[in-house]
């Protein structure tokens, strides 16, 4: 062996070099994909946040729309309850001048034959002045009447008219906010997805403003020029049977039912019940026989009044909400109320064994009803109970007043005073309407001056329409338009109050966000997106909640009772909501482009399967 020494140390380097350089290879392309993930994971979320911003944005316009819907309707049915008021007070100049009318009658027919003209001396003086005075307050009352009800339904109109506008250009507004959003907040090149494209549809649609599509509308705007099938107006599908129920429950004590009542001391005598007559007749040791009866007596002098906003139908074809109109109506009358009833009644006793006596039986009996303008009579014999006179529409008082006004055109042939006679005959119109001012009928229904009767010459409420010119506003023409919502909810998320947006951005758009030059051959990274599109979802949702907690209390209702959401009520808000599984497939199917046809074989293979293995 030679005097060499080998070099070992010398020989090995450099070959870390190579592990070096394999590692950085490996490292390069692994700092590359977390980057290139991290830029995905990024675009995704920018792109998830300009979808919840746009569908947040879009249903907070919206809000805001049946937010100014409510405070308009709101404005209207205050409107609507003024103009029963102005009526009411030209209803209340008619019947104070007609107590005079009324006081000439009962003088002519009465006190002046009695006296043989001598009650003409002084009543004569009084009727007269009475009737100045009243000629003047009806012709104030008449004059603020018309100048009022005609302002206060042109404001009406325009309110009506100012929503309906606002809904329409709130969903052109609401969309102009959609894309400009959607310009500020995603990435370049974000646009609607095909999808999303077809849920806005379905939501503008469903949220009223599209007229005549399939389906249920969340909410639509009520014209008032729409006809309505005679027999459907009223129902449920009638669009102002909601607002005029508001208007109506709405009203104000005076315009509900004013008047008053005034009765002589120790009225009324009321003997029924425990205060009932009872005496015994016959008290044999085996039998009792006895009679009671039961009176009572009341005389008042009753004012009954009240505003109604009533629908007066044509006799065919359709009506719109012209047909809707407010009329008043006040009567004075003396009112008589007289019951009197008898039971002639038995007993059988034992006084062998001393149990006593058996509960009473009727032998013989009967009740006299007369009051509230009916009169009936039944009686009982052997405990059988049986109608001699039914109850019927009878007048139970004497009239001195009456008074009647309505806005709006004449009733198509006088279907207004068909209507108010049948109220004291209990046909479509209720006694209790009106404050119950049917219920003095001859007030209600005796004919005016100049019709020839047995009944009297003093004018009726419902003379007062027909032959004394009591419209005070013909110009008024019904409730106006409106917007309200329908309580109607959409299909599998699709449509108002929901709103599904949908956001993609294709993959070029993508790629162009890049500013480093990308690895290609075995090196290349590729995305291998869906239909080469990044996309994402987002849902919003309009609501309605108002506030229940103890900071809040002069927002709560004062009967304690939840409220429903409508547009009459401005606590409507907006909030994004979770997507659910309906919303995702759906998106997958039309957005993505999914393919689930060899999913669907591939199924249906597996249960194939299974089912031939089943005995």
């Amino acid at each position: 062996m030679s005097g060499k020494t080998l070099n070992f140390k010398r020989s090995q380097g450099g070959q870390a070099a190579v592990f070096v350089m394999l590692f950085m290879a490996i490292l390069l392309v692994a700092t590359l994909a977390i980057f290139k993930s991290g830029k995905l994971t990024s675009n995704k979320m920018e792109l998830q946040n300009a979808a919840d911003a746009a569908a947040y944005s879009m249903s907070v316009v919206e809000a805001r729309d049946l937010n100014f819907a409510a405070y308009m309707n709101r404005a209207i049915v205050a409107n609507e309850v003024a103009i029963g008021q102005l009526v009411g007070l030209a209803s209340w100049a008619y019947h104070f001048r007609s107590f005079a009318d009324y006081l000439d009658s009962y003088n002519q027919l009465f006190l002046s034959p009695v006296t043989l003209g001598a009650s003409n001396a002084f009543v004569t003086p009084i009727t007269s002045a009475w009737r100045t005075a009243g000629t003047t307050a009806q012709n104030i009352m008449k004059t603020i009447a018309n100048i009022g009800t005609t302002v206060i339904h042109n404001i009406n109109k325009i309110y009506g008219f100012a929503e309906f506008g606002y809904h329409t250009v709130s969903i052109i507004f609401a969309v102009g906010v959609l894309d400009d959003v959607i310009d500020q907040n995603g990435p370049p090149g974000t646009k609607i997805s095909d999808f999303g494209i077809m849920s806005l549809i379905a939501h503008i649609a469903t949220y009223g403003v599209l007229p005549n599509l399939p389906g249920d509308q969340f909410a639509t705007a009520y014209q008032s020029s729409t006809r309505t099938p005679v027999d459907e107006v009223g129902g449920e599908d009638d669009g102002y049977a909601r607002l005029a129920a508001l208007i109506r429950d709405s009203r104000d004590p005076f315009t509900m039912g004013r008047g008053w009542e005034l009765r002589p001391p120790g009225f009324p005598i009321d003997r029924t019940g425990d205060d009932a007559f009872d005496f015994t007749i016959i008290d044999v040791a085996i039998a009792r026989v006895g009679v009671t009866i039961e009176f009572y007596f009341d005389i008042s002098l009753e004012r009954k009044g009240a505003s109604e906003l009533r629908i007066v139908l044509p006799n065919r074809g359709n009506a719109t909400a012209a047909n809707y109109n407010w009329s008043s109506a006040d009567t004075t009358g003396l009112f008589l109320d007289i019951f009197l009833g008898f039971d002639v009644w038995g007993q059988l006793c034992d006084p062998i064994f001393g149990s006593g006596c058996t509960s009473r039986g009727t032998i013989i009996g009967g009740e006299l009803d007369f009051g509230d303008s009916t009169v009936s009579l039944k009686g009982r014999f052997a405990g059988i109970n049986f109608t001699i006179i039914p109850e019927m529409p009878f007048p139970t008082s004497a009239p001195f007043a009456s008074g009647f006004a309505e806005a709006g055109k004449n009733s198509p042939n006088n279907l207004g005073t068909q209507h108010m006679l049948l109220a004291s005959l209990g046909g479509d119109i209720e006694t209790d309407h009106y404050g119950e001012a049917a219920n003095n009928l001859l007030a209600w229904t005796s004919p005016g001056p100049g019709v020839p009767t047995p009944i009297g010459v003093a004018p009726s409420a419902q003379i007062y329409e027909t032959l004394l010119g009591s419209r005070v506003n013909k110009s008024y023409s019904g409730l106006p338009y409106y917007v309200d919502t329908t309580g109607n909810e959409s299909f599998l998320g699709v449509g108002a109050p929901n709103l599904l947006i949908g956001l993609v951005q294709d993959e070029p758009d993508y790629d162009s966000t890049t500013t480093y030059a990308e690895p290609s051959g075995r090196f290349g990274l590729t995305e291998n997106l869906a239909d080469q599109e990044l996309a994402v979802l987002a849902k919003s949702e309009l609501y309605f909640s108002r506030p229940t907690d103890s900071l809040a209390a002069h927002f709560h209702r004062g009967d304690g009772q939840a409220e429903y959401g409508s547009a009459f009520n401005p606590y409507w808000q907006a909030r994004l909501i979770e997507t659910d599984y309906a919303d995702r497939l759906l998106a997958l199917l039309v957005q993505q482009k999914e393919d689930f046809i060899n999913t669907g074989q591939s199924f249906n293979l597996l249960f194939g399967s299974l089912l031939d293995l089943l005995p």
